[in-house]
């Protein structure tokens, strides 16, 4: 996913220097209108909302290991950011930052089954991507871990049972 944004705004930074005198030829910018507003709208949120359609409740930083559908001390890797999460109906998400898919794998084979999960299914292409599937404690889940570069991430998925 990073790469493709990586790739968006490239585009845009490409797209956007179309326009203007580039010292070739004649040139000129079409951008430049006087229909463009001169100021920012007004009246926008300042704040994050904390619901979203559907009934889904949104849930920042550590606070979301607290949501309805995650079990009370479910374990999370040493090194790992909890982002937040969302809540909605019999399923949770909590995302993660920090630590790398192959840590990640590594550190969920050993921590469900000591605190009680079920290892359901394991897929992993090392130093790319890994899904865990688990059950236990009223709940099943998958834990999908990524990494692009520098940018590694986890989504940790609860649905009561």
């Amino acid at each position: 996913m990073a790469a493709v944004a990586t790739g968006a705004g490239l585009a845009l930074l490409l797209v956007g220097g179309c326009g203007g005198s580039s010292g070739y030829g004649n040139a000129t910018s079409s951008a430049a209108s006087s229909s463009a507003p001169s100021s920012l709208p007004t009246g926008l949120p300042t704040a994050l909302p904390t619901g979203l359609p559907g009934g889904e409740q949104v849930t920042n930083g550590a606070d979301a290991l607290k949501e309805p559908n995650v079990p009370a001390g479910f374990p999370i890797p040493p090194g790992a950011k909890v982002n937040g999460g969302t809540s909605g109906n019999s399923q949770s998400t909590v995302a993660l930052t920090g630590v790398s898919d192959t840590a990640v794998a590594n550190f969920y084979r050993t921590a469900l089954p000591a605190a009680g999960y079920t290892i359901t299914s394991d897929n992993q292409i090392p130093g790319l991507a890994t899904a865990i599937g688990f059950r236990g404690h009223g709940v099943t889940g998958n834990i999908d871990a990524a990494g692009v570069g520098t940018s590694n991430g986890a989504i940790l998925t609860f649905r009561k049972q």
